[in-house]
C-alpha cells in the first residue's frame, strides 16, 4: 500500500509492504520519505504473528497516516 501526502510544496510518500517469512510469522516493512529523493528517509520493520494480526497493524497504520494528511494511491 502506498500513500501520498502533499506539503510545503513536496510530495511525501509512506509505502507499506506485508512479506510472510521462513518461520511463518509476517514482516510489516514501512518506508518513508521525500518522492524526489532516490533513497527513502527510513526503513521501519515490524513482525507479527499471523496475518490477521499483521493485516489489522496496517490498517491501523494507513489509519494514523490518513489522519496526518496521507491518501491511498494503490
Amino acid at each position: 500500500m502506498t500513500l501520498f501526502k502533499n506539503s510545503n510544496e513536496r510530495l511525501y510518500y509512506y509505502k507499506i509492504n506485508v512479506y510472510q517469512t521462513l518461520f511463518g510469522d509476517f514482516l510489516i516493512q514501512k518506508e518513508y520519505g521525500a518522492a524526489q529523493n532516490i533513497k527513502p528517509t527510513n526503513t521501519l520493520k515490524e513482525y507479527a504473528d499471523s496475518k490477521r494480526e499483521a493485516m489489522f497493524r496496517v490498517l491501523d497504520i494507513a489509519i494514523d497516516k490518513k489522519v496526518l494528511g496521507y491518501s491511498k494511491a494503490s
